[in-house]
């Protein structure tokens, strides 16, 4: 019956955000890439089987779901418009010539952005990321953690980062875990974050 679904989404719901606070972006701690993959799907999966799947938004790479004849604004807006447009940054929201050409002329590294700020604007407020592309060098990890960061701060959504990379972890200890959250398990959650 739906009244049971509706119950199960919303104590889910209110399990993620008793271990996600909103407006930050938290680092999930992978021992590998392929574990890292594997965790990926598990946490898709947990949403659309507890009735979440509204709630979240997933960027990742080769595969972004973008449509490659729309546009970069076409793209963006796909999923609707919950939050004001102004939520990207101004030199981005500016380019018409960018927002105007076909997403099938973008970088991998561009497609990033697009699929955070598609997630934003939709309203959605898990968006769960399988790291970041091994292409980008430090300065450019830098500036996408930077744009997420400042994006969140004026959104209630939270970006789950699944990652290998031990010197975000290190650097990030009040927003980050060491073993990933069983999303089924109420036990596991609370205690999983670092100290």
């Amino acid at each position: 019956m739906q009244i049971f679904h509706v119950r199960a989404a919303q104590a889910f719901a209110a399990r993620l955000d008793a271990l996600f606070a909103p407006s930050h972006l938290y680092y999930l701690q992978q021992p590998s890439d392929d574990v890292r993959d594997e965790t990926f799907r598990r946490y898709g999966q947990t949403f659309i089987a507890n009735g979440a799947r509204k709630l979240l938004a997933t960027i990742t790479l080769p595969d972004a779901g973008l449509v490659p004849y729309l546009t970069v604004r076409g793209n963006l807006l796909i999923n609707g418009e919950s939050l004001p447009f102004d939520i990207l940054p101004k030199n981005l929201r500016r380019d018409s010539d960018f927002l105007d050409q076909q997403a099938s002329a973008l970088t991998d590294q561009q497609s990033l952005y697009i699929q955070l700020f598609r997630g934003l604007l939709a309203g959605r407020q898990y968006l769960l990321m399988r790291d970041l592309p091994a292409s980008m060098d430090p300065q450019e990890r830098r500036l996408f953690l930077a744009c997420a960061e400042a994006a969140l701060a004026h959104s209630t959504a939270r970006l789950l980062m699944l990652t290998t990379d031990t010197a975000l972890i290190a650097a990030n200890p009040q927003t980050s875990f060491q073993t990933t959250p069983d999303l089924f398990n109420d036990a596991s959650m609370p205690n999983a974050r670092l100290s």
